[in-house]
């Protein structure tokens, strides 16, 4: 599959079958990891978490899940609603990691000397692994609410599950399994970012 057919056929799964992924095939999304483009090639920096525990999963989505029943705070994400009171703007707790079987949190070293940095190297990491996983046939998403609303929600950071080393901070996940309904194919298209030239 060139590239580009790779793209088409890239999606963001938010609904997984409870089937779990081979070992073969989690062995290619941790080499498509390790084969992701690092600044200063400090892949020493950067360090993976698989949870496949559905009870580990479930305690790292806590803070997420009370974020998202907080009203006052939805109400301050979403803005001005056309709805008048608190009891009239509900949310469903919901699973942030959409069911999938898998997770891997991709966590970063503190940086002091290249503040930033760190954000370009987890991304890079999650995209590639997401692309192992098009290719692979799986569904996967790219996962920032759970741990956005343990940064917010201190009391509920759950983070000390992964088993972490020494000075590193989760910053981005993906999870991954079997997609519950075949994903479409998208039509590339040239306009949806804005581009000027420098000639």
């Amino acid at each position: 599959m060139n590239y580009l057919d790779l793209l088409r056929q890239r999606s963001s799964t938010r609904k997984f079958s409870s089937e779990q992924i081979t070992e073969r095939e989690l062995s290619a999304i941790l080499l498509a990891a390790n084969g992701a483009p690092v600044g200063s090639n400090m892949y020493k920096d950067i360090h993976l978490a698989v949870v496949q525990n559905r009870e580990t999963l479930s305690e790292l989505a806590q803070a997420a899940v009370w974020r998202s029943e907080d009203k006052r705070r939805i109400k301050e994400i979403v803005g001005d609603t056309e709805l008048d009171t608190d009891d009239e703007i509900t949310v469903k707790a919901h699973d942030p990691f959409y069911g999938a079987p898998t997770v891997i949190f991709v966590s970063h070293k503190n940086q002091d000397i290249q503040p930033g940095i760190e954000y370009a190297n987890v991304a890079c990491v999650v995209f590639s692994m997401h692309l192992a996983a098009v290719e692979l046939g799986l569904g996967s998403v790219f996962m920032w609410h759970a741990l956005e609303s343990m940064r917010e929600i201190p009391e509920l950071d759950n983070s000390h599950l992964l088993n972490l080393p020494e000075g590193f901070s989760p910053l981005l996940g993906l999870a991954l399994g079997y997609p519950a309904k075949e994903p479409r194919v998208r039509e590339l298209r040239g306009d949806k970012i804005a581009a000027n030239y420098i000639n």
